[in-house]
C-alpha cells in the first residue's frame, strides 16, 4: 500500500529532475503556441464568413428599398433587367450563402480548415457552389501536418515527452545498482514502480487538463455550456496517455537498457504516428483510386455544349420535367430582351448541370468509399484514433465539412427550385418575397459521431498492454 511519505518523496523526486521540469515547461509553451495560433486562425474564418453574411444582409436591404421606391413610383428604371423586382436581378446581383458554424471546441483543432472554406456562395447560374470543392484534398491523411494546434500537440508531441520521461524509469535502477537497495525496502517492487509511473502519468495528465481549462477560457470558450464535449476531450487525452505511459512501462518490464528502451519506444512512436497512417493512406490510394478531377470538368463543359447543339428539344423536356416552369408570357420567349436570354442561359446551365449529376456523384461516391477504408482501418493507431475523434469535437473534420458541403448542394438545389419556377415565369418580386427567400442551416446531427467506438477500441489497447504488463511483472520485478 502506498504512504503518503512514499508518495512525498517521488513527487519531490520527480520535480528536483531539472529535465523532466524542462519538458513539461515545453508542452506547456507548445500548448500555448498551438492555441494561440489556432485562435488567430479560427478568428480569420469567423471575420470571412461573417462579412460575406454582411453583403448577403445588404444587397437584400438594398433590393428592398429599391422594390418599395419603385411601388410607391419614387424610382424608375430603363430596362427591365435592371427592375429590382425582376429575377433576372436577383439572379445576379443577390447571391445566397451557405456557411458551416464555428463550433466552441474549434480551438483545439484546425483540421481540414486550411483546405475547406468555411462559406459556400449559392448563385443561380452555375458554377462550383452546386459541386463539392474541387481543391479539397480525396482524403483526411493526406495532410498529416497541418498547422499548428492543441491536437498536433497532444497526438504528435506528447507522446514523446511522455516516452522522454518514462523510459528509462526501471533500467536506470537497475543500471546504477539502487534496485537492489529498492527491493530491501518495506514496500513491494512492483508497487514502487507502479508508483513512479503513476505519479509521472498523473503529473501529465493533470497539468494536460488544468492548462487546456485555462486556455480554452483565456480564448472565449464556454465550458460551462459544453461540458458533455470537454469530458469527452479529457476522456480521450486520458486514455492517450494511458497508451503511451502503459507502452514505456511494458519496455521497461522487458530488461533492456535505457538506451535500448529509448530506441524501441523511439521507434513505436515513428510506427503508431507516421508510419502506420503512411502506409493506410498508400493502400487506400491504390484500392480505391480517385477519377480525374480535370476529367469530371471537362464532362460538364461536353454536356453543356451538347445543350448548345440541341437546345430548342433540350428546353422542351425540362419544361416536362417542370410543367409549372412554364410561361404562355411572350417576353419569356423573347431571346432579344433580357428575360428571355436569361431563362435560356439558366436553362442551359441547368440541362448541363442535370446530366453531368450522375458523373459527379460516381466522383463523389468514390471519394467517400476511400475515406470510409481509411476511417475503418484508422483503429491500427491510437494516434489516428485520437486525431479523428480530436478534430470531431472541434467540428474540423473531414466529415463535418464533407457534410456541411452535401447540404449546401441540396440548399443550392432547393434555393434554385424556387426561384427558378419565378424567373421563367417572369414573376414580379415583392418586398415580402425577397424577405422569405430560403435560409441555410447547418444540421450537425447529420455528421456521423464515433466517439463511442473511439473510447472501446483505445479501452481495448489498454487492456492489452495491462494483461502484457502483468505477465511481464511477474518475471522481471525479481531480484536475482
Amino acid at each position: 500500500m502506498w504512504t503518503y511519505h512514499q508518495i512525498r518523496l517521488e513527487l519531490i523526486l520527480f520535480f528536483r529532475n531539472r529535465a523532466y521540469v524542462g519538458l513539461m515547461l515545453l508542452l506547456l509553451i507548445l500548448m500555448t503556441l498551438a492555441a494561440w495560433n489556432t485562435n488567430l486562425y479560427t478568428q480569420s474564418k469567423k471575420e470571412q464568413t461573417s462579412s460575406q453574411l454582411a453583403l448577403v444582409r445588404a444587397n437584400d436591404a438594398r433590393l428592398v428599398a429599391e422594390i418599395d421606391s419603385l411601388n410607391r413610383g419614387l424610382a424608375t428604371y430603363e430596362s427591365s433587367y435592371s427592375l429590382p423586382t425582376s429575377g433576372v436581378r436577383l439572379t445576379y446581383n443577390n447571391h445566397r450563402l451557405a456557411w458551416l458554424p464555428i463550433q466552441p471546441f474549434s480551438l483545439i483543432a484546425i483540421g481540414q480548415g486550411d483546405l475547406f472554406s468555411n462559406y459556400k456562395k449559392i448563385v443561380l447560374y452555375f458554377d462550383d457552389s452546386y459541386e463539392m470543392a474541387s481543391e479539397e484534398l480525396v482524403s483526411p491523411l493526406e495532410q498529416l501536418f497541418g498547422q499548428l494546434d492543441l491536437t498536433f500537440v497532444w497526438v504528435y508531441l506528447l507522446p514523446l515527452i511522455i516516452l522522454l520521461m518514462s523510459f528509462n524509469v526501471l533500467s536506470i535502477e537497475r543500471e546504477t545498482g539502487r534496485l537492489t537497495l529498492i527491493a530491501s525496502q518495506p514496500i513491494r517492487l512492483s508497487t514502487w514502480v507502479i508508483q513512479k509511473i503513476g505519479i509521472r502519468f498523473l503529473t501529465i495528465y493533470l497539468l494536460i487538463t488544468v492548462f487546456t481549462i485555462f486556455l480554452l477560457g483565456f480564448f472565449g470558450v464556454s465550458i460551462k455550456s459544453n461540458l458533455a464535449t470537454l469530458g469527452q476531450l479529457f476522456i480521450m487525452l486520458f486514455l492517450y496517455t494511458a497508451f503511451w505511459f502503459l507502452l514505456s512501462f511494458l519496455v521497461n518490464l522487458c530488461g533492456y537498457s535505457s538506451g535500448r528502451s529509448l530506441i524501441l519506444l523511439t521507434s513505436a512512436w515513428v510506427f503508431f504516428v507516421f508510419l502506420v497512417p503512411s502506409v493506410v493512406n498508400q493502400l487506400a490510394k491504390e484500392l480505391h483510386p480517385i477519377p480525374s478531377r480535370l476529367e469530371v470538368v471537362n464532362h460538364h463543359q461536353t454536356m453543356y455544349n451538347e445543350m448548345e447543339n440541341n437546345l430548342e428539344a433540350e428546353m422542351e423536356k425540362l419544361y416536362q420535367r417542370h410543367p409549372d416552369w412554364r410561361s404562355d408570357d411572350p417576353v419569356t420567349a423573347d431571346l432579344s430582351n433580357s428575360t428571355g436570354w436569361n431563362i435560356q442561359y439558366l436553362g442551359k446551365q441547368y440541362l448541363a448541370q442535370l446530366k453531368h449529376r450522375a458523373v459527379a456523384d460516381n466522383y463523389e461516391s468514390v471519394v467517400e468509399e476511400r475515406n470510409t477504408w481509411v476511417e475503418n482501418f484508422r483503429i491500427l493507431s491510437p494516434a489516428l484514433i485520437v486525431q479523428s475523434a480530436l478534430v470531431g469535437l472541434a467540428g474540423t473534420s473531414s466529415k463535418y465539412y464533407r457534410s456541411f458541403l452535401r447540404q449546401a448542394i441540396e440548399y443550392a438545389d432547393g434555393y434554385r427550385q424556387y426561384v427558378f419556377k419565378r424567373v421563367f415565369t417572369n414573376h414580379t418580386f415583392t418586398v415580402d418575397e425577397v424577405k422569405s427567400l430560403p435560409r441555410f442551416e447547418f444540421d450537425r446531427t447529420r455528421v456521423n459521431k464515433t466517439f463511442g467506438r473511439d473510447f472501446m477500441i483505445l479501452l481495448v489497447y489498454l487492456f492489452g498492454f495491462l494483461l502484457a504488463c502483468y505477465a511481464l511483472s511477474k518475471q522481471t520485478l525479481q531480484i536475482k
